[in-house]
């Protein structure tokens, strides 16, 4: 948790300290987390998974939630199927080593005007997402 606290300290102070026409990374991992958005944004499960290593973890809040590349991908389709409105749009996207920080903001439905904020970063390993981090509202997918 302390390493995320970390991350997320660097994100502000890096959001507090940059414009807004800098903020998007350009590299190759952040390729692939703008690739992941584009697949949220299309309801495809299949591409969502393709930059993942099969033994992915994904953690919310520090506690380990999706263990592997096909829980993912079933994960991902239940919840594009649950949310067939769901919408994501990239705020800001920091690439720093083998880490890519994103702050993205997500509609899941027209109701919610305003979207959530969602905390995520991304680790690589030989060029694939090896592990996830998130910290999103805890009522987000209630």
């Amino acid at each position: 948790m302390k390493t995320i606290s970390v991350y997320i300290l660097i994100l502000i102070l890096i959001i507090g300290c940059t414009s807004k026409e800098h903020t998007l990374s350009t590299g190759d991992q952040s390729q692939v987390i703008k690739n992941i958005i584009k697949a949220v944004n299309e309801k495809d499960a299949n591409s969502y998974v393709a930059g993942f290593a099969e033994n992915v973890e994904v953690y919310v809040e520090s506690e380990l939630k999706i263990n592997g590349k096909e829980a993912l991908q079933k994960n991902r389709a239940h919840h594009f199927e649950k949310y067939p409105k769901v919408y994501s749009q990239i705020q800001y996207l920091l690439e720093i080593d083998n880490k890519v920080i994103m702050h993205d903001k997500v509609w899941l439905d027209e109701k919610n005007e305003s979207g959530q904020d969602i905390v995520e970063i991304f680790t690589f390993n030989n060029g694939k997402i090896s592990r996830v981090d998130v910290v999103q509202p805890k009522n987000l997918f209630k």
